[in-house]
């Protein structure tokens, strides 16, 4: 029996809570573990985890990074040189930086991938660059470099919208040490999101707008999702962008363009219950038999 760990940040989700379920139908042995319970001691100089054994752990998925890279730090240095496998080979090169949608953007771009035309820095700076430069034509979105699943997503028209959303933005930038970026507003009738396990693609699901008002499709935001398929060299392109990522378990983001696709985004542990209900596809269970996988292929 392959023994998963699988460390959170926050409250479990019902997304969490499928995949334990999930496991202990297929009788594999998948403990949901939060960083809250990281913790060490000098004069021992070991890190644990209240309550369970670290060195238990056949494979380690960290689904959600986020605020606790430090946590994430101590455990890979804890399973150092240990025959543990360690889920994304981003969260194994413990660089925070490249959890970040601009780093994202800059490693797709340097692989020869498409992405959209994008300007990355501080608020200002962009404002500066669109008064001064005009580097893209309205309409443009304004994304954070974070990722918060489309929560700070915003559309700007023209300067005076853009200038408005970077006073309304200001606070958080400072505060809490947002970072954003422009990019090109892309015309269309949807997008599709493709879900990538390892080499394989899981399935493929289409995104659309059911409010005109309305310039994000995600299914978090009120969108329509149904099952969709795509050309074999958009797949791969899929599974290459992941990979570039450096992530195993992601949910690719892929938008129509100039007879092609380019890639929106790379999500790290991406939510499903979108993809499930559109596609029929149990992806709690296919995650559990990837994590199953990585150790017998270890």
């Amino acid at each position: 029996m392959t023994k998963i760990g699988v460390f959170y940040g926050g409250k479990i989700t019902r997304h969490l809570v499928l995949i334990r379920e999930a496991a202990k139908k297929m009788g594999e042995s998948l403990d949901l573990v939060s960083y809250n319970r990281v913790y060490f001691e000098t004069e021992t100089g070991k890190v644990e985890i209240k309550e369970r054994e670290l060195e238990k752990y056949d494979v380690l998925f960290f689904r959600t990074t986020g605020k606790h890279w430090e946590e994430v730090g101590l455990i890979l240095k804890a399973v150092e040189g240990k025959e543990v496998v360690i889920v994304d080979p981003m969260v194994k090169e413990g660089k925070p930086s490249q959890a970040c949608k601009a780093w994202q953007m800059l490693k797709l771009k340097e692989a020869g991938i498409g992405v959209p035309k994008t300007i990355y820095g501080s608020l200002w700076t962009l404002n500066e660059t669109m008064r001064e430069r005009g580097s893209l034509e309205f309409p443009i979105i304004l994304k954070g470099s974070g990722g918060d699943r489309g929560t700070r997503v915003f559309k700007a028209n023209n300067l005076e919208e853009l200038e408005k959303l970077v006073r309304d933005l200001r606070k958080s930038e400072t505060e809490e040490g947002r970072r954003y970026m422009l990019q090109e507003f892309i015309e269309n009738e949807g997008d599709y999101r493709v879900l990538v396990l390892g080499e394989k693609v899981l399935g493929v699901m289409k995104r659309s707008r059911t409010d005109k008002s309305e310039f994000r499709n995600n299914f978090s935001v009120g969108g329509k999702v149904e099952v969709a398929d795509l050309p074999e060299e958009a797949k791969q392109l899929a599974v290459r962008a992941a990979k570039v990522s450096g992530l195993m378990i992601a949910g690719v983001d892929l938008m129509p363009k100039d007879g092609g696709y380019v890639v929106l985004e790379v999500n790290k542990g991406p939510q499903f219950w979108g993809f499930m209900r559109a596609t029929g596809i149990n992806v709690p269970e296919e995650i559990v038999k990837f994590l199953v996988s990585l150790k017998k292929d270890d």
